[in-house]
């Protein structure tokens, strides 16, 4: 006698299948997280109405517990009316070459449905309040020093989120588990005043 597997058993199979190659997934990232001691990348702002183009940069290094959060000079000339803010995410690894057509790459992502990433001046306030925070270091987002877990993980997620390459890639998630930063108390950025002028 065969036996016939219904569709709801079917399903359950490839969902199983599925959560097996995330565990999987996770175990490669976390093996090259253990090997690097530098996170860090940039993200693709917009244009100046100079035609100079903007970037966030994030860094983060293992061994001296110290979180970098910078702009390109010239980022408050992005609030100007002129400027040409990024219409989709362009994020890049730190010693990865800007591609020679950023605003047409730009432009093909921002074409695609639901690309998402499209910069507006809230990102970029929400941005400055981060740079702010970074540069304090005596608030709650640090512990003795160090950047807690939710800073991290809040300007990698605007910044650079990771590199999914299975060689040699890990996310942000990867680097608050196996380089053990510290969690600390909640907090919103919002919750922080904004001390850069525009």
């Amino acid at each position: 006698m065969k036996y016939k597997t219904s569709e709801f058993e079917q399903f359950k199979s490839e969902q199983i299948k599925k959560i097996q190659n995330r565990k999987k997934y996770s175990e490669i990232y976390e093996r090259n997280a253990t090997k690097k001691s530098i996170y860090g990348g940039r993200r693709f702002l917009g244009i100046t109405p100079k035609g100079k183009d903007i970037w966030a940069l994030m860094k983060y290094d293992k061994f001296k517990r110290e979180l970098i959060l910078k702009t390109s000079s010239g980022f408050d000339e992005l609030f100007n009316d002129n400027a040409k803010l990024a219409t989709s995410r362009v994020d890049l690894k730190l010693n990865e070459k800007k591609p020679d057509n950023l605003n047409l790459l730009a432009q093909i992502n921002s074409n695609r449905k639901n690309a998402g990433g499209q910069v507006s001046y809230i990102t970029l306030e929400y941005i400055q309040k981060l740079v702010s925070i970074v540069d304090s270091k005596n608030s709650i987002a640090f512990i003795k020093g160090q950047p807690t877990s939710l800073l991290f993980q809040y300007v990698a997620s605007i910044v650079y989120p990771g590199d999914l390459d299975e060689l040699s890639g890990f996310r942000w998630m990867d680097v608050v588990k196996i380089w053990e930063l510290p969690s600390g108390p909640y907090f919103t950025i919002d919750s922080f005043a904004k001390t850069v002028d525009d």
